[in-house]
């Protein structure tokens, strides 16, 4: 980030003297060995928008939030949210357009005169509440359960966002805010399934985030754009979000392997397992043995989709591999 900064400001510094000033020295003062805020990455990706589309407006305002944010550049510490900022109602709109677009990635952006009904929606003071007591509780026993995913979890996630009910996703992550996860709260669940609930959902979310910033530096594929069968879904998805599928499955079954107890007990009634294949993930019942079994399905299923179709560069060969190595040695 900081490496990518430092590029791109001299030539901003070039047209807009007066936005730039004084950002080259602010950039060059990051500690790269603390962990970064969200909205540094945001402001960041959204100053790239601006750049991409030749509009000196955005720009110039781009840098004015980069200006603001360089002041507290840091997420020293993890934090539960419930109100709505910037970053949640980017991510709001991004949800709804792709929703009536039907594409299949998220445009995230910050074109904060837009709103849309729902976006007034307020996060309840229990539901905050229960979710910071859930997530403490999380990371405690995960550090005695499982230090080293414990501590990874801590540097990929710095935020979790709570959402309204009006947000169209269950969760979601994006490079384009690295560090947070959206989260939209259960509604009245118990208190056993609400915790799995997180559990399941911060380790989807975090390997999302976790591959995304690995193909910043490898694409991992040479035809991520071609059309495969999907194990997450019932439609056609780019070999690029099958990976992205196969990777999370592979977290989540590491995650359970190494779940604290008070996870692994978690039972909740459920359908048969032909009706539950035909499932998306969401609608999944909060059972830990269910779900479990429903990821290595799919896992094995996109192990054969990836092997049979996807075209791997050398590191993404490997990265493969290793994955289905990990799981039949554990």
């Amino acid at each position: 980030m900081k490496d990518s900064l430092q590029k791109v400001l001299p030539p901003i510094a070039r047209l807009l003297p007066d936005s730039a000033a004084g950002l080259e020295d602010e950039v060059e003062g990051l500690d790269t060995a603390r962990r970064f805020s969200p909205r540094l990455y945001f402001d960041y990706f959204t100053l790239l928008q601006g750049m991409a589309q030749s509009d000196g407006r955005a720009v110039a305002a781009r840098c004015a939030a980069l200006r603001r944010c360089l002041h507290m550049p840091y997420a020293d510490r993890f934090e539960v949210r419930e109100r709505m900022d910037e970053i949640a109602l980017s991510f709001m709109r991004a949800h709804r357009t792709a929703t009536l677009s039907e594409a299949s990635h998220l445009a995230i952006d910050a074109q904060e005169s837009v709103t849309y009904p729902g976006y007034t929606d307020s996060i309840p003071r229990w539901t905050a509440a229960s979710a910071r007591r859930h997530l403490a509780t999380l990371q405690m026993a995960l550090a005695a359960s499982e230090p080293h995913l414990a501590d990874e979890l801590s540097s990929l996630v710095s935020v979790v966002q709570l959402m309204p009910q009006s947000f169209s996703a269950e969760a979601a992550s994006s490079l384009a805010a690295f560090g947070t996860v959206l989260v939209r709260p259960p509604m009245d669940s118990p208190e056993k399934s609400t915790q799995f609930f997180y559990f399941d959902r911060i380790v989807h979310e975090s390997a999302h985030i976790y591959l995304n910033m690995l193909m910043t530096f490898d694409p991992l594929l040479t035809n991520g754009a071609a059309l495969a069968e999907s194990p997450a879904r019932q439609t056609l998805r780019p070999l690029k979000g099958v990976l992205h599928a196969h990777f999370v499955f592979f977290r989540l079954l590491h995650a359970y392997r190494h779940a604290p107890d008070a996870i692994r007990n978690t039972e909740a009634p459920c359908p048969s397992r032909a009706e539950m294949d035909r499932m998306s993930l969401s609608a999944l019942p909060l059972s830990f043995a269910a779900r479990e079994a429903i990821y290595l399905d799919k896992f094995i299923q996109g192990d054969s989709i990836l092997r049979s179709s996807a075209a791997f560069t050398p590191c993404g060969q490997r990265f493969f591999d290793a994955m289905t190595e990990t799981l039949c040695h554990v």
